[in-house]
């Protein structure tokens, strides 16, 4: 990953001339060569999620992971709230419906998951902040977007940018933009 969040030229050429799904392992420049030890003892694993299925398939990984490991697991939903927003609205009962269905995956994994909701705050600024606090590995399922360069939007970006452990990206086979635009309709992510 290069210092302005963006991918390493040999990365976009491997990824240009693939258009299936990709899993990516990725770490800061400044990290070291070893992977972090995951189990009980060892840090836990973020995982971002926004109630798609793209995000749902990234909490499936990293609790496979943790089924593995033994590691703890953080499920953390980002949400963007307005400031006049009622609590008890629509959307807020979705997102803790989406936490509801993790934490039934979970359960099929038999492994236990901590899950929180945060609002308020830029999806990157909340993962990074949540990172901190002891996060060994941080688990995204994300969308490529089309175009020459290897994107996976701004919040994967300002992922990679803040957090130094190593982020693991799951990815589906890249989307035309009418695509993207479908699966953001859906998922009530859409922007103007």
């Amino acid at each position: 990953v290069t210092s302005k969040g963006g991918f390493a030229r040999r990365i976009n050429e491997i990824a240009g001339a693939f258009e299936g799904p990709l899993c990516l392992v990725l770490k800061a420049t400044g990290a070291g060569r070893q992977m972090p030890r995951l189990g009980p003892e060892g840090g836990k694993i973020l995982v971002p999620v926004n109630g798609t299925a793209i995000a749902r398939r990234g909490a499936e990984m990293a609790l496979a992971i943790a089924a593995v490991t033994g590691a703890r697991v953080k499920i953390l939903y980002v949400a963007r709230v307005g400031r006049d927003e009622p609590r008890d609205t629509v959307s807020h009962r979705r997102r803790e419906a989406v936490l509801k269905d993790t934490v039934a995956l979970a359960d099929r994994y038999g492994v236990e998951i901590e899950t929180a909701i945060r609002s308020r705050a830029a999806a990157a600024d909340a993962i990074a902040r949540q990172a901190g606090r002891g996060a060994a590995l941080i688990v995204m399922g994300v969308a490529r977007r089309p175009g020459e360069e290897l994107f996976f939007g701004e919040t994967t970006t300002g992922v990679l940018q803040r957090c130094q452990c190593p982020v693991v990206l799951i990815s589906d086979a890249r989307l035309s933009r009418d695509d993207e635009v479908r699966e953001e309709l859906r998922s009530g992510t859409a922007t103007g």
